[in-house]
Order: C-alpha cells, then sequence, then structure tokens
C-alpha cells in the first residue's frame, strides 16, 4: 500500500509527523471539556411577551399568531408552539440537534424587528428571548452561604461582588440566589388624605412610574468624538422620594410626603433557608451546555476562597452539592477501566508472541489510537463524559486487531528474509486492502447510529462516535506506524536476549 511504502521508506518524515499528531492530541485532550453525560435535551428558545391586562384570545390574536407565523420561517425548527394566558405570550422553538440556539439569536431578534409595528402598542417593553439547555435547569454546584453581616448587607455584597465574579467564568449560565433579603422603599398611602385633596391612587402610581426613569437625551459632537447624554431621573434616596410632586391645589404643590408615609423597609421573603434556627443564603450556579463543569466548580470555589480571605473569614461557604466531584469520580473510574483492559491486553498479546518488542509496537497502537480519536472527538465540538469514554473502552479490544494481523504477517516475511524494510513493506502491503475492509465493516455498524434522531440520537452519539474514530485511527496506525515501527525495531529471535522470567513463562 501506498501508505506503508512511505512510511518504511521515509521513517524521518514519518516521526515528524506523528510526533506533530501526538501533540495536537494532547492539545485537544485538555482542550475538552468534561462532564458527567452530554447535553440530552433538543436546543430551544421561548419568546415572551407581556400585554398588560389583554385576555388570552386577545393575546392569542394580537401577539402569539404573529409572532408563530414569522419564527415558523426560521431555518432549523423541528417544531413550533405558542402558550396564550391572560396578559402574556409564549413562543416555543424546538430546533434540530446539530442547531445551536444561540446561534440563531441574532436571526430571532431580526425577526422580531420586523414584525415590531404589528405587536400592539400597549406591549410592555420589547419581546424577551430565552435560551432553554439541557444544563440549565439543574446546578452543578450549590453553597451554603454565612457571615455575621445582616441578611440584607449580605445580601446586597453577594450580588455585587460575589455573583459578577463567578458570572466571568468560562460557561457558566446563571447565578442564582436564594434565601437572601433586600431592602425596598415602601408607601403607605392615607386614603382620608387623597380624598380630602382630590388625588386618586392611580395618579399616585403614574407619578411613582414615569419619574422613577433615566431617559436619553440625545447626542452631542464635543472634540471630534460623538457622546450620549443620559437624563437622571431615578430615585437616589428616600428625601427625593419623598418630595415627589404628584399635584397641586391652592396654588400650591402636594408631595408625596403629604398623603402617604415613607420608609424603608425589608422586603418580605418568599424563600427562606434555614438550619439550626440559622438563616443562610443558597449560592447555585448552572452552567451551559459548552461549559466545563470541573473547571467551573474549581473556578466558584477558587472565587468563594477569594471572597473568604478578603473579608477575613467574616463571609463563608459550605459545599452542598459539587456535581465536579460526582463527574471527576465517574470518569476515573471509565479511565482505570480502560486502564486495566489495556494492561491485560498488552499481557495477552506477550503471552502469545513471546516478543517484548513486538509486544512494544502493539502495544503502542493502543494509545496512539486513542489519541488520534480525541482529536476527532475535540474537532467535532464533543467532551470526554462517560459515553464517550467508555465508546474509546469498548473499542480497546477491536484496536489491536488490525495491528497484530499486519504485525504478525511482517514478522514471518522477516523471519524468512531477514530484511527488516523488506519484511514490512510486503506485511502491510499483502494485507493492508484486507485490513481496511475488516475496520470498514465494524465501522459500517456504528455508523447508522450517528443518523438517529431525537433524545436517542443525542445519547448515542458521542458513544458511537469514539467507536468510529478509535477504529479509523486503528486502520491508520496499522497500515503507517506498525511497519515504521517494524522497519526500526524488530529482531530475529536468535538475536534477542530474552529475561530469564520471559524464558521461563514461555
Amino acid at each position: 500500500m501506498i501508505l506503508s511504502d512511505f512510511s518504511v521508506k521515509h521513517p524521518a518524515i514519518v516521526t515528524i509527523l506523528m510526533t506533530i499528531l501526538v501533540v495536537f492530541s494532547v492539545i485537544a485532550l485538555n482542550a475538552l471539556n468534561s462532564e458527567m453525560i452530554p447535553p440530552v435535551a433538543l436546543p430551544a428558545a421561548s419568546i415572551v411577551t407581556v400585554y398588560p391586562g389583554a385576555s388570552a384570545r386577545d393575546v392569542e390574536r394580537d401577539i402569539s399568531r404573529i409572532i408563530e407565523n414569522e419564527m415558523s420561517t426560521l431555518a432549523g425548527i423541528s417544531s413550533l408552539n405558542s402558550s396564550s394566558s391572560d396578559s402574556y405570550s409564549v413562543v416555543t422553538m424546538e430546533f434540530q440537534a446539530d442547531v445551536s440556539a444561540r446561534d440563531k439569536l441574532p436571526q430571532i431578534r431580526e425577526l422580531l424587528n420586523k414584525i415590531a409595528d404589528q405587536l400592539p402598542d400597549a406591549v410592555e417593553s420589547d419581546p424577551v428571548i430565552y435560551i432553554t439547555e439541557a444544563s440549565a435547569f439543574l446546578p452543578i454546584f450549590s453553597a451554603r452561604i454565612e457571615s455575621e453581616l445582616d441578611s440584607e448587607a449580605l445580601t446586597e455584597y453577594l450580588e455585587d461582588r460575589v455573583s459578577p465574579a463567578i458570572a466571568r467564568l468560562p460557561g457558566v449560565s446563571r447565578i442564582s440566589l436564594t434565601g437572601g433579603s433586600s431592602t425596598e422603599a415602601r408607601v403607605m398611602l392615607d386614603v382620608a388624605e387623597l380624598e380630602a385633596r382630590g388625588i386618586s391612587a392611580l395618579s399616585v402610581y403614574e407619578a411613582l412610574r414615569y419619574n422613577n426613569l433615566n431617559v436619553p437625551a440625545g447626542n452631542a459632537s464635543f472634540r471630534s468624538r460623538q457622546l450620549s447624554f443620559t437624563t437622571v431621573g431615578s430615585y437616589s434616596d428616600l428625601e427625593e422620594l419623598r418630595n415627589l410632586t404628584i399635584g397641586s391645589g391652592d396654588g400650591s404643590y402636594i408631595y408625596l410626603k403629604d398623603v402617604a408615609t415613607i420608609s424603608l423597609e425589608t422586603a418580605p421573603r418568599t424563600v427562606r433557608v434555614r438550619q439550626g434556627g440559622k438563616d443562610y443564603v443558597m449560592l447555585d450556579v448552572l452552567k451551559r451546555d459548552e461549559g466545563d463543569t470541573i473547571e467551573i466548580a474549581k473556578g466558584t470555589m477558587a472565587v468563594l476562597d477569594s471572597i473568604n480571605a478578603e473579608t477575613g473569614g467574616m463571609i463563608r461557604y459550605s459545599v452542598i452539592s459539587n456535581q465536579a466531584e460526582t463527574t471527576e469520580r465517574s470518569l476515573a473510574t471509565v479511565i482505570n477501566s480502560a486502564g486495566t483492559g489495556l494492561l491485560l491486553t498488552i499481557l495477552v498479546i506477550l503471552l502469545v508472541l513471546h516478543d517484548i518488542r513486538a509486544t512494544i509496537i502493539i502495544s503502542l497502537s493502543i494509545p496512539l489510537s486513542v489519541l488520534f480519536a480525541v482529536l476527532g472527538l475535540w474537532a467535532t465540538g464533543r467532551s470526554l463524559n462517560l459515553l464517550s469514554l467508555s465508546g474509546m473502552t469498548v473499542a480497546i479490544g477491536m484496536i489491536v486487531d488490525n495491528s497484530i494481523v499486519v504485525l504478525e504477517n511482517t514478522y514471518r516475511h522477516f523471519r524468512q528474509s531477514g530484511d527488516k524494510k523488506q519484511a514490512a513493506l510486503k506485511g502491510a502491503g499483502e494485507l493492508g486492502g484486507a485490513v481496511l475492509a475488516s475496520t470498514s465493516t465494524s465501522v459500517s455498524v456504528f455508523i447508522p447510529l450517528l443518523f438517529l434522531t431525537g433524545i436517542i440520537g443525542v445519547i448515542m452519539n458521542d458513544l458511537s462516535l469514539a467507536i468510529v474514530f478509535a477504529l479509523s485511527a486503528s486502520a491508520l496506525v496499522s497500515v503507517v506506524v506498525v511497519p515504521w515501527l517494524s522497519a526500526i525495531m524488530l529482531k530475529r529471535p536468535e538475536d534477542q536476549k530474552k529475561p530469564r522470567y520471559l524464558i521461563k513463562l514461555e
């Protein structure tokens, strides 16, 4: 075969190429994300539109149907449905398994902009797009935060300091704080004062709503630079809120403090986290589908450790759940099983061939095939998970078949002629076609699994792809690497000095 002839006649070039491939395979191995299982949900996106006061029938007619008709033109959608309720609409799009919902965001926004003038004027702000991911439902890391600070100060510190630091970690989707509390300005209207001054509660509500705004004030050119201006109207303290003008009467202004009692109080809690009679704040970290579970967990704990050191131990945390630990243990179990299988395979080859050099040649074909399979997983955007590792573990027993067949034929020619290079050329040339045909039949069994659709297709894809890559790499190794190593390493049995223990074992 051309490949085996080239590997034998140009060993220096093959050495360089193999070194480059191995280096890139190791880099790819370090670059692969680690997770328990691959994302098992189809990519989806939801468009939520709020239409205050509208009935479900009006929402369906004026919003859901318009958005649904426009989104039906989006490529890659497998299903499209909508839900209309009083005051809001939800349009959900499920995409095909090979489509990234995040890559579709610009197109979705563009289609929404096209129909913006068709939606009712009473719609509250623009429609909001939510990306639904398989990993966005359960946290990969949960910690209990405790401190001597009061609940409001602790929650504010976590929101301002901790959450942004964790959110900057690659692959983090969302940070959730549960059990915290916040302060709010509470306005208690005096009904008697409102009636006496002829002011309705709705007027007070409108005044509070439209005065607590920051409004764009236009642009201006200054020294060849374009500057943007904003009119700040949001309330900065209670005094501004008390002096809000809500009406006039008898030639004087009526302020909010004249008809209401304004105070800063703790907002009612909807969720409380308690243990041993003490309140805590729960921190949950969720990741995107492409995020690395182990790296995110390590980064989160590094942030919390730095916060603990920064505050002198005033803010402490206890890990409640860490999916990275489970992932590492599971991956380690599979890797140990693969390592055990590799050692047993080498031992069996040694017992059968009675030749250390031949055993080394075949043994090298296993890690090389696995590394090249890892390179293929990286190139196709896969991750290291239980399924992909299981696929490579299953393939270990089949990987050595091609190398054994080629090496045995090479060894037979070598014993007859004594010429290593000529034996390598004949050994691979005679069986190269048979090896490729045999590998093709094995690969063809797993290739159809790559075309399965739905959840089953998503689950089986990594497993079958790992086996296909490993088997394909083993065929390449058997016709390139085995002849190359055989031409370098083989020796006649009578020229080899075998250890005594090996002779006794034989």
